[in-house]
């Protein structure tokens, strides 16, 4: 019984050894990425030098521009359009056909960040320089190098596409832990004390709806108090009717009596149709 399940045991591993070796006879395939790479390695390490060298005077051109001054002569350039291979009177192999927008947003980035670092304290050597092929379609590769500055260290980092033009350029000094925690805390001051301002001026909003009662029932006490003054006059209306025509009727039983007495008949067969006031005045 045991030799029997050996031999099937056996069977089956020669089976699937067969299918396993047929599987890796099948033609080869090209990987294309494999050779995207390779194409691109051999262009980096081509182009190296020239590279380093464009990545080298970019970062020389904008450490040279510190102060107010340095400032309003990068706007001035990137403004007229005035490139990096004008200023420098030599044709770079980044941006090939003139300065493009991720230029000027690396100026701006510049502009924006130099103040926290003050002079540049060291030269620019070409191995501190490192180019690396990037892996992701339509980007040739990246340019990073480290400097020491004045206040503290900084990094810059040079995307270039396959085209030779500047994809990014990234600026970013190094914080001390200390510093690190005094933004970090005077970010959560910020954002606790806009919450609380938001909560106060909230609680103040809602702090007013007692107040628009208020003047709601104002409004109701003066309606009441109108209608009820109306009611008022025409209660008074009617009873000054109801007492004119008590006094209507009076005057018509007097006159009625008086007739009756001038002309020495009974009261009782005179109608008095209306009374009308006669004016005593002669004209």
């Amino acid at each position: 019984m045991k030799k029997t399940n050996l031999k099937k045991f056996l069977l089956l591993f020669c089976m699937l050894a067969c299918v396993f070796t047929m599987t890796a006879c099948g033609n080869p395939q090209i990987n294309a990425d494999s050779a995207k790479e390779s194409v691109k390695d051999k262009e980096v390490a081509a182009e190296e030098q020239d590279l380093k060298e464009w990545a080298k005077d970019m970062i020389l051109y904008l450490s040279g521009n510190l102060e107010d001054a340095g400032t309003e002569a990068v706007i001035s350039d990137a403004e007229k359009g005035i490139t990096i291979d004008e200023i420098n009177n030599k044709k770079y192999i980044v941006n090939p056909k003139g300065m493009n927008v991720k230029t000027i947003e690396l100026y701006n980035s510049w502009n924006s960040t130099k103040d926290e670092l003050g002079k540049l304290e060291q030269n620019i050597d070409m191995k501190d320089i490192d180019v690396e092929v990037s892996d992701e379609t339509g980007e040739l590769c990246t340019i990073s190098v480290k400097l020491k500055y004045e206040k503290r260290v900084c990094s810059f980092e040079f995307v270039i596409n396959d085209d030779y033009t500047l994809e990014s350029g990234a600026i970013n000094p190094s914080y001390t832990t200390g510093e690190k925690m005094g933004k970090a805390g005077m970010n959560t001051l910020i954002g606790m004390g806009t919450v609380f301002v938001v909560l106060i001026f909230i609680s103040f909003v809602i702090s007013l709806f007692k107040y628009i009662n208020m003047f709601e029932n104002r409004k109701k006490e003066k309606k009441e108090d109108t209608a009820s003054v109306g009611v008022d006059n025409a209660i008074a209306q009617i009873v000054s009717s109801e007492e004119s025509e008590e006094d209507d009727l009076e005057l018509v039983a007097v006159i009625t009596a008086a007739i009756a007495a001038s002309e020495g008949t009974s009261a009782d067969g005179l109608v008095v149709r209306s009374i009308r006031k006669v004016n005593n005045r002669r004209k």
